[in-house]
């Protein structure tokens, strides 16, 4: 309708105007009636051709508006789609950063209770009071050294180590002077052993150390260093008290027997030889004793040999930094052998 009010509006101005009533029109001269319909004919067709030129104009403006409200939806569209797109980016980018989070959240959780995991076990292994390991955790190096073996000649070797009257220290003192005494004693103990040696409390006033490819020779020179570098002298109020440690030694395997299944070649086969080995050391207090396993012959058991080690003539070396034990050992077994002899004769 907006297009063709133009059009009707140029129709109405084509036409002759009407006099108005009581007014007298001015006399036009007579034309031909020819002239005049060519008149009428040249004035309707400019009229027309205005006509056609203004709906053109019409038509092009119309056509101009569409194709701009066409682009405006277009570029609308591209915004809204852009936005989109933009808001899926986000969603998408907030989906990955929480599920990083998640993941860090859930790795951090995780080191976390490793962490913690790993404290608990280590606090379970520790001594409390000397900071050695403990008898669990020694117990449990133990199993896995005695499943290696170390080069020809030599062996695993153990020692148990006993503080001289100790109870005498704790009955004198009070307890609290028998803990500064096992502190002390480790920290001496620590000091004295290489950093692969497995250094531990055993129990009590006990402590335990084991080193690893040793031969006879070297394992009577670190028994030697153990007990020299243990004893001190304790500063008390009153007076000063000398406090020395006796060790007992033993090897890993105890007999020189490859490595079969038998009980002898366990660590706590060694542990038991180096306990006996203990108990003959404390008999002279500030000394160490050790027993060392020969090959084992097909007459004789492990065990009969760890009922009296020094009897095993041939079997068992003994060792000793008091050279009154070696010297009644040797003794031993020269009567034995004499009647030995005098019941064959």
């Amino acid at each position: 309708m907006r297009i063709f009010a133009p059009l009707f509006l140029l129709l109405l101005a084509s036409l002759p105007l009407a006099a108005a009533p009581g007014t007298a029109a001015a006399p036009t001269p007579p034309r031909p009636e020819g002239e005049s319909q060519l008149a009428q004919c040249m004035t309707l067709q400019g009229s027309l051709s205005r006509q056609t030129t203004a709906l053109a104009e019409l038509q092009a403006h119309s056509q101009a508006l569409s194709s701009q409200r066409e682009l405006e939806r277009m570029r609308n569209e591209s915004r809204i789609q852009a936005l989109e797109n933009e808001k899926a980016r986000l969603l998408s980018a907030a989906v990955i950063a929480v599920l990083v989070l998640l993941l860090a959240a859930a790795t951090g959780f995780g080191l976390l209770l490793r962490k913690r995991h790993r404290q608990l076990r280590r606090l379970s292994e520790v001594d409390v009071l000397t900071g050695l390991g403990n008898r669990r955790a020694a117990a449990r190096k133990l199993d896995a050294m005695a499943i290696q073996r170390g080069p020809g000649g030599t062996r695993h070797v153990l020692f148990l180590i006993d503080v001289d009257h100790f109870k005498q220290i704790n009955d004198s003192h009070g307890h609290h002077v028998g803990d500064e005494v096992l502190v002390a004693l480790a920290a001496r103990l620590k000091a004295a052993c290489r950093p692969t040696d497995l250094v531990a409390r055993w129990g009590g006033e006990e402590f335990l150390v084991a080193c690893t490819n040793l031969t006879r020779e070297q394992a009577e020179q670190v028994a030697a260093r153990l007990r020299r570098a243990m004893a001190y002298t304790l500063e008390t109020t009153h007076a000063a008290r000398l406090v020395t440690v006796s060790l007992g030694l033993a090897p890993i395997p105890f007999f020189d027997s490859g490595d079969g299944p038998s009980p002898a070649n366990c660590w706590d086969y060694a542990l038991r030889m180096a306990d006996r080995a203990l108990y003959a050391a404390k008999r002279h207090r500030d000394a160490w004793v050790g027993y060392w396993g020969a090959q084992l012959p097909d007459n004789a058991t492990a065990e009969a040999v760890l009922e009296q080690p020094e009897a095993a003539d041939g079997i068992v070396t003994v060792m000793s930094s008091v050279p009154r034990i070696v010297a009644t050992s040797l003794t031993a077994a020269r009567a034995r052998s004499l009647r030995a002899l005098r019941a064959q004769g």
